[in-house]
């Protein structure tokens, strides 16, 4: 079996696997402590926080990083690349952002509530800041609202507080992997988003921020503990950015396999099946 064909048999894997670390922690939707947190990061608070960190984490995005790690003068020369080289990229990102969030996690974990409401936003942008450059790793720039429409939808897979809203977020990528079988992202990224505009964008966002609210509050319910506040900070914030960055590598990664132009890549077109 080819490297390849390993990864295909990883992202079905993967897209069937119910959000374990949410479903552990449902139990704490109903705490004191989580209604505290609810009061801190209200969905309107990360409605707007949302479409803040979402630009800020499209600039943070470094593609000359990907370039010169890759060895390649454009972007779009991963395409073609290895798939190895491109998860070697994927790999390097993700585990820096890891890092990064930890020790985010663990300055603002150590104030308890207070720190909350500066860590989340802070843990947002770092978030799709992870997705804006997973997808640079495997061949993908995504600007403006085009970019956003795909950056929301693996954000929403990466949050989901249940298999069926995991598959609701799949779905929702469908069409995207669908006009990638029959055009080039460049084409796409011209055309094909103007029919979803500037009202999807909104009611992804609206969506996303209602995800977030269950789901961040869940996380964060332990970090107003008195003296662990710092260090389930720390491993909270890295265990969402490893959801967050594992969901941006396999949906990067199909989608690589679709736009492929080798044996591969028709390989996987022929055997690809919506959700």
């Amino acid at each position: 079996m080819s490297y390849e064909q390993q990864q295909i048999k990883a992202i079905q894997s993967w897209q069937g696997q119910s959000p374990k670390l949410s479903s552990m922690l449902m139990g704490l939707a109903l705490t004191p402590a989580a209604k505290l947190v609810d009061l801190v990061i209200p969905e309107a608070a990360l409605h707007a926080a949302l479409e803040a960190s979402c630009k800020v984490g499209e600039k943070l995005a470094n593609p000359d990083a990907v370039l010169k790690q890759a060895g390649v003068s454009h972007i779009g020369e991963l395409f073609y690349a290895d798939m190895k080289l491109c998860d070697s990229l994927a790999d390097t990102a993700h585990d820096r952002a890891i890092a990064m969030a930890a020790a985010e996690g663990g300055v603002t974990g150590a104030t308890g509530l207070i720190g909350i409401a500066v860590d989340v936003p802070t843990l947002m942008t770092l978030a799709l800041r992870t997705i804006y450059q997973t997808a640079l790793c495997y061949g993908f720039e995504l600007k403006g609202e085009e970019g956003r429409h795909v950056v929301l939808r693996v954000f929403s897979v990466a949050s989901a507080n249940s298999l069926k809203e995991k598959e609701a977020a799949l779905v929702s990528l469908v069409a995207i992997k669908q006009m990638l079988q029959q055009q080039t992202w460049a084409q796409i990224q011209q055309a094909a988003f103007a029919t979803m505009g500037k009202e999807a964008l909104m009611v992804a966002l609206k969506d996303l921020a209602g995800q977030l609210g269950i789901n961040l509050t869940k996380r964060k319910a332990l970090n107003i503990v008195p003296l662990v506040g710092a260090a389930v900070g720390a491993a909270v914030n890295a265990s969402f950015i490893k959801d967050v960055g594992w969901a941006a590598r396999r949906t990067f990664q199909e989608m690589w396999l679709l736009q492929h132009g080798g044996d591969i890549g028709h390989q996987y077109r022929l055997s690809y099946t919506p959700q």
